[in-house]
């Protein structure tokens, strides 16, 4: 079997070692910064507009207090100026002394509860605000669930002109999670692997009524990952640092400027790894380039003096959207073995990878190294019975399997990106990563820390059916006890590696999500029970979700896996494949030259 990791690039390896070294740094202080809202980005020639036209609710004049009330939670959505659209529904003393706080909390919805009395002072009124939480917005613009319930007392007075104004109210934002999705448009941002050789995305929101958004977008990247991807992650760019975006003399020629100040003594590789953060995080916003990147009024990379784009040579290879099922055939799986799809038909692979006697195959995936060497990993049962004893086989996908973990039950295994690693969960419970030791070049079982997870999971009964690593390596999608998690990736070389800032995914009531996988742009695919929705989409922050078309689709989904531009599914019947029809009509239709229900192989 050929080795798990092989010798990077000179780039990528010298960045390896860089990384590392630079993570502590750097990280250190990225965790305790963010923007504040009272601020406003600096622009040095703004040249976007408003992404949307922006309507900030202002006091009316002789309505009714609960009507002043609602106005105010809608003016929620506008941080601008230290929320100053809120302030204008309070009291001059409660504006002045009223604080926002960092993070804004997010409801389904706001219900008001007048509780005055009959014997109320007419010129003041009370009320009860109610809701049921769904998340919190930071500074940062990250996302995070949350579902603690609202319950706020409101006081309101009549002002000498006549008018309702809030005189009493908890510090805090609270808004609803409609004028949260109206106000706030969600963009990517991009961090990279303690490796140095995958972009890792994070999902940021940004108030539309920004005018420079490619500077704001930039400074929330400046000032580092939000706390759940701290441990995961390293950035290139300190906080300490200072960026801006303008437009160049001639926007055809040369594009818009980026500039950075302070950026320090960082060699040639680590401003490599930088444009490529800067330049993707800004075409996946659709922020038009071509870009100058300039750090301390120098060209940013001293050998790159013209300017950049998502094409450009030296970090074309770092593409955030590009995944290795793009590169290599489809393989399916079933009881019997493996099978390759050739022109349209499903052909047996090798013998190592065909289930003899009474075993049973019951699931694979593909990993790609830096070679562009294909290894396979896929579990085998002794038999049909679900209690017989699981054996996980690793192989080169052209040649012999050989077994190297047994256990009562092992999940569909992952791969970490160039097949690093492959991991899988034993018994349920035991989340494990196989690498090669390098004091004997054997494979060895790892055991992963997972003690975060008891506190969702509750301890001792923690029952993990799927487990899929993300394309960067840096988190985790897993399926357990019927929900739906995410956690991050912490690496160490001293200690077991750990599952931390585990979340939960909510999905709709009485969904009962089967199998996930990591799909395009960082959103995780879902299939799941139920007729009316068997197939979602979701970001990992946990701050929308989709249904996904049904048509054709026979529910249940057990098993899911994509490329970056295809989708499969298996329903009951068959293996689909989700097609876009005319007029964007989408349908799930049967893989062509695959019998029988296969299930997907999944390719990481």
């Amino acid at each position: 079997m050929s080795e798990f990791q092989h010798p990077r690039s000179p780039l990528r390896r010298n960045a390896r070692r860089i990384v590392a070294v630079s993570a502590a740094l750097v990280l250190g202080v990225a965790g305790c910064t963010t923007v504040p809202r009272n601020t406003t980005p600096h622009v040095l020639r703004p040249f976007e507009a408003p992404q949307a036209r922006i309507d900030v609710p202002k006091p009316r004049p002789n309505v009714n207090a609960d009507l002043i009330l609602r106005d105010f939670y809608a003016a929620a959505a506008h941080p601008i100026d230290d929320y100053a659209a809120m302030r204008a529904f309070m009291t001059p003393e409660l504006a002045k002394s009223w604080n926002p706080k960092e993070r804004a909390r997010i409801v389904d919805g706001i219900n008001l509860i007048s509780t005055n009395s009959e014997s109320s002072n007419q010129n003041r009124q009370s009320f009860t605000a109610r809701g049921n939480g769904v998340g919190l917005i930071g500074d940062d613009g990250a996302y995070e669930p949350n579902t603690a319930a609202l319950e706020e007392s409101v006081e309101m007075e009549l002002g000498a002109d006549g008018q309702w104004r809030i005189s009493s109210i908890p510090d805090g934002v609270v808004m609803e999670r409609q004028t949260f999705l109206d106000n706030n448009a969600p963009r990517n941002i991009y961090f990279l692997d303690p490796s140095g050789n995958q972009l890792v995305t994070e999902r940021r929101w940004l108030y539309r009524g920004v005018n420079d958004g490619a500077t704001d977008l930039l400074t929330k990247l400046k000032n580092g990952p939000s706390a759940p991807l701290i441990p995961g992650v390293t950035t290139v760019l300190r906080n300490t640092a200072s960026i801006s975006v303008e437009a160049g003399p001639d926007i055809t020629a040369e594009g818009r400027t980026v500039n950075i100040s302070g950026l320090g003594e960082v060699d040639s590789d680590l401003r490599t790894m930088l444009a490529a953060q800067i330049v993707w995080t800004l075409a996946s916003a659709d922020f038009r380039g071509p870009w100058l990147l300039m750090a301390d009024g120098k060209p940013l990379v001293p050998n790159h003096e013209g300017p950049w784009t998502k094409d450009s040579d030296e970090i074309r290879s770092f593409d955030p959207s590009r995944m290795p099922a793009d590169l290599v055939r489809m393989r399916t799986v079933d009881n019997d073995g493996i099978y390759e799809v050739v022109d349209g038909r499903a052909n047996p692979m090798g013998k190592g990878w065909r289930a003899t006697g009474s075993t049973i195959l019951t699931s694979a995936a593909v990993g790609v190294d830096m070679e562009g060497t294909e290894l396979l990993a896929a579990v085998f049962r002794a038999s049909r019975d679900n209690n017989a004893e699981s054996t996980l086989m690793l192989g080169l996908a052209s040649g012999t399997p050989a077994p190297v973990l047994k256990g009562q039950s092992l999940t569909r295994p992952s791969w970490s990106p160039d097949a690093s690693a492959v991991w899988t969960v034993k018994d349920g419970n035991k989340v494990l990563r196989l690498v090669r030791s390098p004091e004997s070049s054997q494979i060895v079982a790892e055991e992963v820390d997972t003690s975060e997870l008891e506190g969702l999971l509750g301890e001792g009964d923690q029952q993990i059916s799927e487990f899929r690593v993300d394309p960067s390596g840096t988190q985790v999608a897993m399926i357990a006890n019927a929900q739906v998690y995410i956690a991050t990736i912490e690496r160490s070389e001293s200690k077991p590696w750990k599952l931390t800032y585990p979340r939960r995914i909510a999905l709709s009531e009485g969904v009962s999500p089967l199998s996930l996988t990591w799909s395009a742009n960082q959103t995780i695919t879902i299939g799941a029970f139920g007729y009316e929705s068997p197939m979602w989409r979701v970001y990992p922050d946990g701050a929308t979700s989709s249904v996904l078309p049904k048509l054709n689709l026979s529910p249940p989904v057990t098993v899911v896996s994509s490329t970056s531009s295809r989708l499969y599914a298996l329903d009951t019947n068959a293996l689909m494949e989700l097609i876009s029809g005319e007029g964007e009509e989408q349908f799930w239709r049967k893989v062509p030259g695959v019998s029988g229900r296969m299930a997907p192989v999944s390719v990481e």
